[in-house]
């Protein structure tokens, strides 16, 4: 991986468009966004297909692919704002071309499903933002959530100070932070667009899922090798994932258990997932993570 490409921060009158490209989403929420990112100060447009509807998607493969490309190689695009996850991105993939938004790069935002989309700009050295979206926005525009994605935006990523968590192992690590979306980011190992970068600092969440399934999943990133690769790990929400007393422990208790073989600092219960305090995380970015006996600290070291 060559050295990481940051899009520079963003100024009043920049140029914001959203898209869909990955589910279909409310078209209420498109418009209340796009008022938010106005209020923000930013020029905002709305990409052609990005109110589509297509079975689950919004918008078929070509639309959705047509979209994001556009928007990638447009030199005056300052930021893609993605509307929402669902399911689709993994079929835009090996179709994109990267080239535009690495020779005029633009922010881009988004979370769960969009886990694709991060991981694929990883691998070609751009870093991008992992955060809340349109509904989001749409439902909360002044809570500390979106406070915070402004602040990423226009100024960089905050320096977060949480709670500890009883399971936390203490430590402090630099690395580049990257992950997302815990069924997204496993269902990609093994492929071009999954690699473990320079001290990876991994951070997981997600929504929807069984224990077992959660369990299944954390098996095969330690059985593939990255759980031994990284150099912290940062578990964040499973939101409507009850926990299954059949399992003999819960899902932090589990994950905690799997990585107890190595030395890196672990942190519980961070706020990132498919939840109201959603922080942003500068995907590919520097981070420095302290895990200290009464809290965690992550902040941006370069």
């Amino acid at each position: 991986m060559n050295k990481m490409i940051y899009p520079p921060l963003l100024n009043k009158l920049d140029k914001a468009i959203i898209i869909s490209p990955s589910g279909s989403t409310d078209s209420q929420y498109i418009d209340n966004a796009c008022r938010v990112l106005q209020d923000w100060g930013l020029m905002v447009e709305v990409a052609s297909h990005a109110r589509g509807e297509y079975g689950r998607y919004g918008g078929t493969i070509e639309e959705r692919l047509s979209d994001l490309q556009e928007a990638m190689d447009d030199k005056d695009i300052d930021l893609i704002f993605c509307s929402r996850g669902g399911y689709g991105v993994v079929q835009l993939l090996d179709k994109l071309n990267f080239e535009g938004i690495k020779k005029h790069p633009k922010w881009i935002v988004g979370y769960s499903d969009i886990t694709a989309l991060h991981l694929a700009l990883l691998q070609e050295g751009v870093a991008s933002l992992h955060a809340p979206m349109a509904r989001h926005l749409s439902e909360d525009s002044n809570d500390i959530a979106s406070g915070f994605l402004k602040e990423s935006l226009f100024f960089g990523m905050p320096k977060y100070e949480i709670s500890s968590h009883l399971l936390n192992r203490e430590g402090l690590v630099e690395g580049i932070l990257f992950g997302g979306n815990l069924a997204v980011l496993t269902g990609l190992t093994g492929t071009y667009y999954v690699d473990v970068p320079e001290n990876g600092i991994l951070f997981i969440e997600d929504i929807g899922e069984a224990p077992y399934k959660i369990d299944r999943m954390i098996w095969q990133l330690k059985l593939s090798g990255i759980l031994s690769r990284i150099s912290g790990l940062v578990v964040g929400q499973f939101t409507d994932c009850p926990e299954d007393m059949g399992m003999c422990s819960t899902i932090y208790e589990s994950i905690r258990g799997m990585v107890d073989e190595y030395n890196y600092p672990v942190v519980f219960d961070f706020p990132v997932g498919h939840v109201k305090n959603n922080y942003p995380l500068l995907h590919g970015g520097m981070v420095e993570l302290r895990v200290k006996e009464d809290k965690v600290i992550m902040k941006r070291s370069k």
